[in-house]
């Protein structure tokens, strides 16, 4: 038995398995109906991709928001009792503010 593609094989069922293999129409069809399936797939996964891209960063900017936030009380209660605030507490609650201007700066400019 020659293994050229349009010979079935044992236990083959479908078109293919009929003797005489598949005209040459039935088979550009389904190339083509392949290479839409690949395009619907690959637009599918470009959606997948963008709603998660976004769900990450409005989970990112979430977690700053709130570590500037415990930050910037933090600093104020280590200051009403006279105690270091400025570098522990103050310079997190900088760093997550200044990461989350970033991170908004990024987005708004990826948006375009």
């Amino acid at each position: 038995m020659t293994d050229d593609g349009d010979e079935p094989l044992e236990g083959d069922i479908g078109p293919a398995s009929v003797a005489g293999g598949t005209p040459e129409g039935e088979r550009e069809s389904r190339a083509e109906e392949l290479e839409r399936y690949e395009r619907e797939r690959e637009e599918r996964r470009r959606r997948n991709n963008a709603v998660a891209g976004r769900v990450s960063v409005i989970l990112i900017a979430l977690l700053l928001a709130f570590l500037a936030y415990d930050g910037i009380s933090n600093a104020v209660k280590a200051h009403d009792r006279g105690d270091a605030w400025l570098y522990p507490p103050g310079t997190v609650a900088l760093v997550c503010l200044l990461g989350l201007a970033g991170l908004g700066a990024w987005a708004l400019r990826r948006r375009r």
